[in-house]
């Protein structure tokens, strides 16, 4: 028991030995932080509402081409 428990501790001192992502261009990487804060606090605020924009951009430009695309797809799938 005491030879896993020293794993086990041994392991979460490596996690917390990782370092913080940087993109050496100070602009960036606040960028980054700014966004990632913000995504691990409320992901689907952003994920959702995006990619139904995405879905119905590639809709208008595409037309049906893109309803025959998935219902090919799900049928070979």
């Amino acid at each position: 028991m005491k030879a896993a428990n020293f794993y086990l501790k041994k392991k979460m001192r490596e996690v917390f030995i990782i370092e913080p992502n940087d993109l050496n261009i100070g602009f960036l990487t606040n960028f980054y932080k700014k966004a990632t804060a913000y995504l691990k606090t409320a992901p689907f605020i952003i994920i959702i509402p995006f990619s139904f924009l995405v879905g119905l951009f590639i809709y208008l430009i595409f037309g049906y081409l893109i309803v025959r695309l998935t219902t090919l797809l799900q049928y070979g799938f």
